[in-house]
């Protein structure tokens, strides 16, 4: 049952796919990939599960929250792809196609925000940030990660710690969270935007695919206009009878009997007279139990 595609509507037979359902398939695949690894790498930052997480999380606090939401929403067009792909249903896979611009548009913003605060002025940002945006308390998780004290000096705005007070030799953190902001929005926006291309044909691919997962045209339904109805039924019946009242009935032939031909005749006499003779010389010849007289 389950090869043949039964009970739910699956198609498991993979040698009955098209080529269109072939693409569209692996189209829907590379969505989960990217969406998936975006996901993770959100996830692992949350966490603080690789060296310097912390620092992201506090400085790019509204770029891994778009991060994330646009992973969220990747993930959720590859759930309705994959099923519509697989269940041939050409209303889901017209939400796959409707959902993957929203998630195009998500990525674009991770791109553009990444890009422009890293290439403009982004030592005048992280100044401004680090005097009016940064809490006391992010100060202090940065200064731990990145091991240095205040912006400039210790003596600048530093959040007070066991390590970081006005005389302790640690420097300042602008040249590390420099370094660190330009390397880390760097990485996310070459790799955002070197996935625009791919999330662009994915959204061809649904585009051009989605209506040819079977050989089936359409829905497979007879359109209105051409279904039969009752009245066209009646309406065809009464126009039979019209044109068959018209016809002249065929005329029905009578029994066939053997011709009666003097030939006949004389042959039937011939036998007849044969027959008497044989019959009176019988009855003379012959007596009791058929013993011919001599």
């Amino acid at each position: 049952m389950l090869e043949e595609g039964e009970g739910l509507g699956l198609e498991l037979h993979v040698g009955k796919w098209t080529l269109h359902k072939w693409c569209l398939v692996l189209s829907v695949c590379t969505v989960l990939v990217y969406g998936a690894a975006g996901l993770v790498c959100a996830i692992l930052t949350w966490f603080g599960a690789w060296d310097h997480a912390d620092v992201m999380y506090v400085a790019d606090y509204d770029i891994l929250v778009f991060i994330t939401l646009a992973s969220s929403i990747l993930l959720l067009t590859f759930l309705v792809g994959i099923s519509g792909a697989l269940l041939n249903s050409r209303p889901l896979l017209a939400v796959y196609a409707l959902l993957l611009w929203p998630a195009l548009i998500s990525m674009l913003v991770i791109g553009y925000t990444s890009y422009k605060r890293a290439t403009f002025a982004l030592d005048r940002k992280l100044n401004l940030a680090w005097s009016q945006w940064y809490t006391p308390l992010g100060r202090h998780i940065i200064q731990d990660a990145l091991h240095c004290c205040g912006f400039y000096s210790a003596l600048h705005e530093a959040a007070p710690s066991a390590r970081c007070y006005p005389r302790t030799p640690l420097p300042g953190c602008k040249g590390k969270l420099l370094r660190f902001e330009r390397a880390s929005l760097a990485g996310v926006w070459g790799a955002v935007f070197a996935l625009v291309p791919v999330h662009i044909v994915n959204i061809a691919v649904a585009l051009l695919c989605a209506n040819h997962v079977t050989r089936t045209f359409g829905k497979g339904l007879t359109p209105k206009r051409y279904r039969l109805r009752g009245e066209d039924v009646r309406a065809d019946a009464a126009a039979l009878m019209r044109v068959l009242s018209d016809v002249r009935p065929v005329a029905r032939p009578g029994f066939t009997r053997a011709p009666s031909s003097g030939v006949f005749r004389e042959d039937r006499s011939y036998y007849d007279d044969t027959l008497d003779k044989w019959e009176e010389e019988s009855k003379t010849d012959s007596v009791g139990l058929g013993i011919r007289r001599r």
